[in-house]
């Protein structure tokens, strides 16, 4: 058998035959892989769990995400201080904003944007009172803004509202966030 030439399996490898290149790449990349491992168990060490730092890098990336949008915004309005649209344009970048905030957890957090929406959309609303999106936006940024205007605000929007077809989904949200508020009013109200 000496003649035979050895069957080789499909499988094995022979580690004589493979270039330099490609044996540097395998102990890099198991290298990583490694490094990686001990980077996963030293974070599960060191307490894992959420912390103060990675809520702040989440604010962060909003901020990074929304500020420019309302300095754009800011911008504008500056070039253009009677256009209502611009205004509301200010307004409408808090309001994403805030709910960037909101969603990511940070209720408390998000209520400053909440307010500083409705500020813009009073200024829009001086221009043009009759603007629903406007008054739709600035009672439910009173309402997750925790506002004690808020009702009336709600109120103000579904009387409004009430026959904009395009509107009737918002309408029917104010309508119950308007409802949240009533045990308590009448509470109030009640001998």
């Amino acid at each position: 058998m000496a003649g035979k030439p050895s069957k080789k399996n499909p499988m094995s490898v022979n580690k004589s035959d493979t270039p330099l290149w490609m044996r540097v790449v395998i102990i890099v990349v198991a290298v990583s892989f490694v490094a990686s491992g001990i980077a996963i168990v030293a974070a599960g060490i060191g307490g894992g769990g959420s912390s103060s730092s990675d809520a702040d890098s989440g604010t962060d990336s909003i901020t990074a995400e929304y500020q420019p949008r309302v300095d754009s915004a800011m911008t504008a309005m500056n070039s253009s201080p009677d256009n209502p649209d611009i205004i509301a344009q200010v307004g409408h970048a808090y309001f994403e904003w805030a709910v960037a905030v909101y969603e990511s957890g940070q209720v408390s957090g998000a209520i400053p944007f909440w307010l500083s929406a409705v500020s813009y959309y009073d200024k829009a609303l001086a221009i043009r009172p009759d603007d629903d999106i406007v008054l739709g936006n600035k009672a439910f940024a009173l309402y997750y803004g925790q506002s004690e205007a808020a009702p009336s605000a709600l109120q103000a929007f579904i009387d409004a509202a009430s026959d904009n077809a395009e509107l009737s989904a918002q309408v029917e949200n104010a309508r119950g966030m308007l409802a949240e508020y009533a045990p308590s009013v009448t509470a109030t109200t009640t001998p």
